[in-house]
């Protein structure tokens, strides 16, 4: 405690004395912890306040999208995502499609009903969305405006990819930073899904290959790098429990601020201890599915509507999605409408406040 008033102390003496940069520069090296130390009531400043660039400049971001929709599938949990997942994160692990084909089927067909009579039917049908294009990160931030300059790096969207293109993300993220370093300009990287498991390998290849580079901030959305807890369950036979995962999961020391969103109701994304922070857009959604499991098991008229009921709220794509898309489904069994709004509120201020200064979340 003597040290940390003395730090105080030096700094504020020297704050009449030394130019007013000197004296902010020995004010900012009060950490977090020295400050909650000093005013125990008074909140400490979040990751953001204290990393990010005040330098009002428009952000230049770099794009990675996720998986296409079609190789999500129109419904139930593909064991092939995850088989990769775990090839890339446990390379040593062996036979792990065998091991856990069993249990993602007994999963998919719990959490989707698809031993019932026609469900796998109803599923489809509400499960519709279309592949989104290869450029529709770049098309919702270049919709913000401010001069953002939007930077993509195309790749295939197949998880199969991975190895390479881990490489020329690398490559990709080190080019603009030398482009843009010396103009001020705060650097991100918004990724999607997949997107997010080849920008944190590359992130860490560049801590390694050029420490010197900046990220101002770096934004995940749909994750799987921690798939849901239910999900993870799955893994009891490989011997991997979420506390395995996360120890694969660390934050690049070359980033300054990681912002997750996720989405309990999207089994591909999961809350990350490696973020400086985690938003769940699900959070305040009523938790309808009891009432739907009631109507199926208890009122038959309403039996059928109340399943495609329950696969609207439980439909991958659409939470997937629903980061840049938001969510909105009208359950007619029950009469509710259920809307989500999540890009505007939540994902663009994170984008735009690299550039203003905001904490954000």
């Amino acid at each position: 405690m003597k040290n940390i008033l003395l730090k105080a102390i030096l700094a504020l003496l020297a704050s009449a004395a030394l130019p007013a940069a000197g004296a902010a520069a020995e004010l900012n090296s009060l950490s977090a912890g020295d400050v909650k130390a000093l005013a125990p009531g008074v909140p400490a400043p979040s990751p953001a306040a204290e990393l990010l660039s005040y330098t009002g400049r428009p952000p230049v971001v770099i794009t990675v999208a996720g998986l296409s929709f079609g190789e999500l599938g129109w419904g139930p949990l593909e064991l092939k995502h995850f088989v990769r997942l775990i090839n890339i994160l446990f390379p040593r692990k062996a036979d792990v499609e065998a091991a856990l084909s069993g249990p993602f089927k007994e999963f998919n067909d719990k959490y989707f009903l698809l031993d019932q009579s026609g469900a796998e039917q109803d599923l489809r049908e509400v499960s519709s969305r279309d592949r989104l294009p290869d450029n529709y990160l770049e098309q919702k931030i270049s919709g913000l405006g401010g001069g953002i300059t939007v930077v993509p790096f195309p790749w295939s969207r197949d998880p199969g990819d991975s190895a390479k293109v881990v490489p020329q993300l690398e490559r990709k993220i080190i080019q603009v930073y030398d482009s843009y370093k010396s103009t001020g300009r705060p650097i991100c990287i918004l990724a999607h899904s997949w997107g997010s498991v080849l920008a944190h390998s590359a992130l860490h290849r560049v801590d390694k290959d050029r420490p010197d580079v900046r990220i101002d901030k770096f934004i995940t959305a749909g994750s799987p790098l921690v798939p849901a807890n239910f999900v993870v369950a799955l893994f009891d036979k490989l011997e991997i429990g979420k506390e395995d995962l996360e120890k694969r999961v660390s934050k690049p020391s070359v980033v300054r601020v990681w912002r997750n969103f996720w989405s309990s109701r999207d089994p591909y994304s999961n809350s990350l201890d490696a973020a400086d922070s985690n938003y769940q857009v699900d959070a305040g959604v009523e938790k309808v599915e009891p009432r739907l499991l009631d109507l199926m098991l208890h009122d038959k008229p309403l039996r059928g509507q109340a399943r495609k009921d329950l696969f609207k709220i439980r439909d991958i794509k659409a939470w997937h999605s629903s980061y840049f898309f938001d969510y909105s489904a009208y359950l007619a069994s029950i009469g509710k409408e259920i809307s989500v709004a999540v890009f505007q509120p939540d994902v663009a201020p994170q984008v735009e406040s690299a550039a203003k200064g905001r904490a954000g979340r």
